[in-house]
């Protein structure tokens, strides 16, 4: 089970990339959580349901432009969530600075589906959430 999470996971990262956000959408779990508070300084802590997803990463996107992300790592936890070691990169749309962050996410999955997605701006403290280490 492990390694189809992972494969899940994967698939996700994929339609991201491509901007194929209707294909990411349907490995959602209708009432799928994504936990921002791991984010400091983002203005809510979660979002709940395929539309607030869909609104974060609306957000997300509107914050930057020239955004790319770089999926260095994809990793199975002990307790079946799935770890994914990210680089974000971007220009700040109103600033003009750039950005470059090393992030992580905990993918939590029923039944093929993901069910929780939580944001870490420290990759240590969210390979610990899970119980691995870099």
């Amino acid at each position: 089970m492990s390694q189809e999470n992972v494969e899940v996971v994967r698939e996700g990262w994929d339609a991201w990339i491509r901007g194929d956000l209707p294909r990411l959408f349907r490995q959602l779990d209708p009432n799928v959580v994504w936990d921002t508070s791991h984010f400091h300084d983002w203005p809510e802590s979660s979002y709940h349901g395929i539309e607030g997803v869909e609104r974060f990463l609306s957000e997300w996107r509107d914050v930057w432009d020239g955004y790319e992300v770089e999926v260095e790592d994809v990793r199975a936890a002990p307790d079946g969530r799935v770890v994914s070691l990210i680089v974000q990169r971007g220009k700040g749309r109103g600033s003009g600075l750039a950005m470059e962050m090393e992030t992580a996410m905990i993918a939590t999955l029923r039944d093929g589906k993901l069910t929780r997605i939580d944001n870490y701006e420290d990759r240590a403290e969210a390979l610990e959430a899970v119980g691995l280490r870099e």
